[in-house]
């Protein structure tokens, strides 16, 4: 008899914890797991037990002995694990630096190309859709819009900010004076605003913390980012979740559901909307600021 494992926030160190008070066939099968976890997140049951040297029994014994229903739920933590202990900022970057496949510039071109279009046909999922109407009633309700993003994620909260601010200036931008969030948000913000988070994972901790923040004062919170792996997600009324972590393109998938933002809120404020855009245009004329021939 084995007592089954209740697990903690790190499936793979609770594994390299239990795996030798189990089993023989169970400790190599755990050893495996600690050493090659990253790729088992693809795995069959059958694969994982060939590469381990161990039978399919041994590995389906393993999943109910660490309290899982099934197999695809462990590989499903297990995936997950490996993503919040890889994932860095600049994990796509990197990647995208050592690809073999990648021999010239044209190769690269169509690489970020191919990947940009595959994360953007993969999008359009019935959560997403759903909740980006929930995102967008949650921000044409709102008194203000109030973006935060920091780090990799703060120009997309500036650019939220300029396309939105052209038709429809109740925007209060949060990522401008990040020394002075705090204030901001304890004195200015209310129920009647909506925090926009931007936060592409890893995410920073102010900007948890500023999520926590405006939850606890009641303050709704709409969240675009690329994973649900995101803390934000449980504090958030509404998710955008691109699924685009360690993607050379993620940022551009981040960009098009701002892009898809923009322009439903805008679509649903008009005829307002275009009159003021009108207007900007022809005081950007009247006083030369564009160039309209050369």
């Amino acid at each position: 008899m084995y007592v089954v494992i209740i697990l903690q926030e790190n499936l793979i160190d609770e594994i390299a914890k239990v795996k030798d008070v189990l089993p023989k066939k169970q400790q190599k099968l755990c050893h495996y797991l600690v050493m090659n976890y990253e790729q088992v997140g693809v795995m069959t049951v059958a694969e994982l037990a060939q590469a381990a040297e161990v039978g399919t029994t041994t590995v389906m014994r393993l999943v109910q002995t660490l309290g899982f229903p099934s197999f695809s739920t462990f590989k499903k933590d297990l995936l997950n694990a490996a993503l919040m202990r890889t994932t860095t900022s600049y994990q796509g970057l990197k990647q995208s630096f050592k690809d073999p496949a990648l021999k010239d510039a044209g190769d690269s071109f169509d690489a970020v190309i191919s990947d940009g279009i595959y994360m953007l046909e993969t999008l359009g999922t019935q959560s997403n859709q759903e909740q980006f109407e929930r995102v967008v009633r949650m921000l044409l309700d709102a008194e203000r819009i109030c973006p935060l993003g920091l780090r990799s994620s703060r120009p997309m909260a500036l650019y939220f900010e300029y396309a939105v601010n052209i038709f429809y200036p109740h925007v209060l931008q949060l990522a401008h004076d990040l020394d002075y969030v705090y204030d901001r948000v304890s004195l200015y913000l209310h129920p009647t605003d909506v925090l926009l988070v931007i936060s592409i994972w890893p995410c920073t901790k102010k900007t948890i913390d500023v999520a926590q923040m405006c939850h606890d004062q009641g303050i709704p919170i709409a969240l675009i980012t690329n994973t649900s792996l995101n803390p934000i997600v449980k504090l958030a009324d509404a998710v955008i979740d691109t699924n685009s972590v360690n993607h050379v393109s993620g940022d551009t998938v981040i960009l098009a559901v701002i892009e898809a933002l923009v322009s439903e809120l805008g679509r649903r404020t008009a005829p307002q909307s275009t009159e003021n855009i009108k207007r900007i245009e022809r005081t950007l004329t009247e006083r030369n600021v564009v160039l309209k021939e050369y």
